[in-house]
C-alpha cells in the first residue's frame, strides 16, 4: 500500500534528535532530491540546525499520520523568500504511518454537540458537551452519559485558525466514531468519550491541524 508523499504547502513538525521539543514549518518547494522548509519556529524561538543534522519530519495524510528522518544539506537565503532550509527528501520506503495519535493532540476546551445519526430532512438531536482534547484523527469529549464503544454519531463544533479563511469562525459537521468510554468522575457522572472521524475531508482536517499548530504555539509562548 503506498504512502501519500508531503506536498507543497502541507504543515509539518519537525523535532531534531538533539532535544526534544517539536517546531512547526511548512513545505515551500521540494523535488524528488529536496525538500525546502522555512525555518521552524517554536513560539518565537527559531530551530537552528547544522549542515548534516538530523530531524523527524511528522505530517498529516488523508486517513493517517506519516513520519520520516532527514538530513539537512544547506540553506537557501535570498531577499525575495523566507529564510529556509534544504533537506533531503525521503525515499518512499523510509517514510512510516503512525498512528494518528501519536501524531500531535492538544488539550483544548471547545463547545461540541452531539447526536445521534438523523435522515436528511430532521433536525439532529444535538446534546452539549464540551472537548478534552483534540488532534487531526479525532477528540476526546467530557459529557454526563454513557456511550457505546462502536457507535457512530454527528457532530458540530466551530473552530477558526489565523491562515484558514482569514482567521473567521468555520462550523465543522462530522461523521464520528466512538472508541472508548471511560467514567473519570463517579460523583459528577462524567465520562471521557474518545471519538474518531469517520468523514473528514483535507480541507477540513488541515484546518484542525492549522487550530492545532496554533494552540500548540500559544502554549510554548505561555511557558
Amino acid at each position: 500500500m503506498s504512502v501519500e508523499r508531503l506536498k507543497i504547502g502541507q504543515k509539518v513538525l519537525i523535532t531534531p534528535t538533539h532535544e526534544d521539543e517539536q517546531y512547526v514549518s511548512s513545505v515551500y518547494d521540494m523535488d524528488d532530491r529536496t525538500i525546502y522548509i522555512p525555518i521552524p519556529f517554536n513560539g518565537n524561538r527559531p530551530l537552528v540546525l547544522n549542515r548534516g543534522e538530523q530531524i523527524t519530519v511528522k505530517y498529516m495524510g488523508a486517513e493517517t499520520a506519516y513520519t520520516f528522518v532527514t538530513t539537512a544539506v544547506g540553506r537557501l537565503a535570498r531577499e525575495d523568500l523566507l529564510p529556509m532550509y534544504i533537506f533531503s527528501a525521503p525515499k518512499e520506503a523510509d517514510i512510516t504511518r503512525i498512528q494518528l495519535r501519536e501524531f500531535v493532540r492538544v488539550p483544548v476546551l471547545l463547545e461540541v454537540f452531539y447526536a445521534e445519526p438523523s435522515s436528511p430532512n430532521e433536525e439532529p438531536a444535538y446534546k452539549k458537551a464540551t472537548t478534552v482534547d483534540i488532534s487531526g484523527g479525532g477528540m476526546k469529549l467530557a459529557l454526563k452519559e454513557r456511550l457505546l464503544k462502536g457507535a457512530t454519531l454527528q457532530i458540530s463544533f466551530k473552530i477558526a485558525a489565523k491562515n484558514k479563511n482569514k482567521g473567521k469562525e468555520q462550523e465543522l459537521k462530522l461523521l464520528v466514531k466512538v472508541l472508548r468510554c471511560d467514567l473519570v468522575d463517579p460523583d459528577m457522572g462524567t465520562y471521557h468519550v474518545g471519538l474518531k472521524f469517520l468523514d473528514i475531508r483535507p480541507p477540513q482536517q488541515d484546518l484542525i491541524m492549522a487550530y492545532i499548530f496554533e494552540r500548540m504555539v500559544e502554549r510554548k509562548r505561555r511557558q
